[in-house]
């Protein structure tokens, strides 16, 4: 802290000097200094990881897997040839915030951000950019149709703020062109609406969900949609799935082989069922309470579901009718989860703070980002032997010692993101954090 002059007299006596005094100064002034290493060559020290949201592998080969990482700019695309062992980085998304990510196949990629949709033809290595329609709404969600390289689908949403009450409406964005250029319609008008996943049939692509959650006379609820049409028409089916308040629908998943069989998962997992003389879509809901926030289906035995929660996996064996939950198994909640087509028993889940890894059908599961170093560092204190940091926008806090190993340390319960961290210098195991809505 600097220190005030303190004067104790009014009276002071001032030295003049000569104008040829100041002169060399000023010329020495002027000199350029000798160049010196402003800094040395930077290395990463962690903590590893990242936000990690997509993941795809290889259907020829389970070892070869892309992850893609979203904040801070850009979002980075890594390969794996060893199942997750090691990585590589091998392009990069030119925009910090993607939302979703979807593949035609291993080479084909779409990632969306609200008005721009990202394309890659090369496996993730190299991106071009193509907008959406203008004034039509944002995007945050996207189907490759899994028939035809060259249709892709988005669900997003429109708000109106020109009129009170202001309202949100659905938007379906639909290209025929690989992504380069884009139709919007919109349907339905709520107080608010947002979709958290979205769902295209492999068998019949014609069919299409998408998932989220809904307001009406400011109450919330769970929001379904379903076209059979290609997205030309729209059902709200939320009604048919649960009625209850607060049960948002965040994810949703149909079946490879059977486009009847649709599950739906978020605060309660929803599994469909055709019943009656019309042999209509009726729901179930589990009676067991767990989040499934990304659900994915065995390709090869369809009967075994996955569904990733928040620092937990459940996993089905019967089409969901019951279930086994391993908790405490990854960290923060599961973004996105993906069974290999090649080795079924081998699961890889990209979550809010990690990639993770299951070899044994989900029983058992493994952190698998080692020498990925994608994390956003919020916040930052340092003692003599101690590193404390807030990692990836969430609270999540690492502290490093003289090993220089991360571990990770209890935090306090959030009410929104770490914006400071302070270490008593004179005690490092006294720390205090300040974190704040905002």
């Amino acid at each position: 802290m600097r220190k005030r002059a303190n004067f104790l007299s009014k009276e002071l006596d001032f030295v003049t000097f000569p104008r040829s005094f100041f002169l060399p100064v000023m010329f020495l002034s002027l000199m350029p200094l000798p160049s010196v290493a402003v800094c040395a060559e930077w290395q990463p020290i962690g903590p590893e990881g990242g936000n990690f949201i997509f993941s795809m592998t290889n259907p020829a080969n389970a070892n070869e897997v892309t992850a893609i990482t979203t904040s801070p700019s850009p979002s980075n695309v890594y390969r794996s040839t060893d199942a997750g062992a090691s990585w590589s980085k091998i392009g990069e998304i030119p925009y910090a915030y993607i939302y979703d990510v979807s593949a035609f196949d291993f080479s084909t990629l779409y990632a969306i951000s609200s008005s721009r949709c990202y394309r890659s033809t090369d496996g993730g290595v190299s991106w071009t950019m193509a907008s959406m329609p203008s004034s039509t709404g944002w995007a945050y969600r996207v189907c490759a149709d899994p028939a035809d390289s060259s249709k892709v689908y988005a669900a997003g949403y429109i708000y109106d703020y020109q009129n009170y009450p202001y309202t949100y409406s659905m938007v379906f964005f639909k290209s025929t062109d690989g992504g380069l250029n884009w139709s919007a319609s919109s349907f339905f008008t709520f107080d608010s609406f947002y979709p958290y996943d979205m769902a295209i049939s492999e068998s019949n692509p014609s069919v299409m969900y998408v998932s989220g959650y809904k307001q009406v006379n400011k109450e919330s609820f769970g929001a379904l949609f379903q076209t059979l049409d290609g997205g030309n028409t729209w059902t709200d089916i939320s009604s048919s799935v649960d009625t209850e308040r607060y049960n948002y629908f965040q994810s949703v998943a149909i079946d490879p082989t059977d486009e009847n069989k649709v599950y739906v998962g978020g605060t309660y997992f929803y599994r469909s069922t055709r019943e009656g003389r019309g042999n209509e879509l009726s729901w179930v809901r589990n009676a067991r309470r767990f989040n499934a926030y990304s659900i994915d289906i065995d390709p090869v035995e369809p009967s075994r579901i996955y569904a990733a929660g928040y620092e937990s996996v459940s996993v089905s064996t019967d089409y969901g009718q019951t279930w086994t939950v391993h908790s405490g198994c990854i960290q923060r909640s599961g973004q996105h989860i993906e069974v290999a087509p090649a080795d079924p028993s081998m699961i890889f889940i990209a979550s809010y703070a990690g990639f993770y890894k299951s070899s044994d059908s989900g029983i058992t599961w493994n952190s698998a980002y080692e020498g990925i170093y994608a994390a956003r560092i919020a916040a930052l204190a340092a003692a003599p032997s101690t590193v404390i940091i807030q990692n990836s926008g969430f609270l999540m806090a690492y502290k490093i010692v003289r090993t220089a190993e991360w571990q990770e340390v209890v935090t306090p319960q959030s009410c929104g993101e770490v914006c400071d961290i302070l270490i008593d210098p004179d005690n490092p195991d006294t720390v205090l954090i300040l974190e704040g809505s905002g």
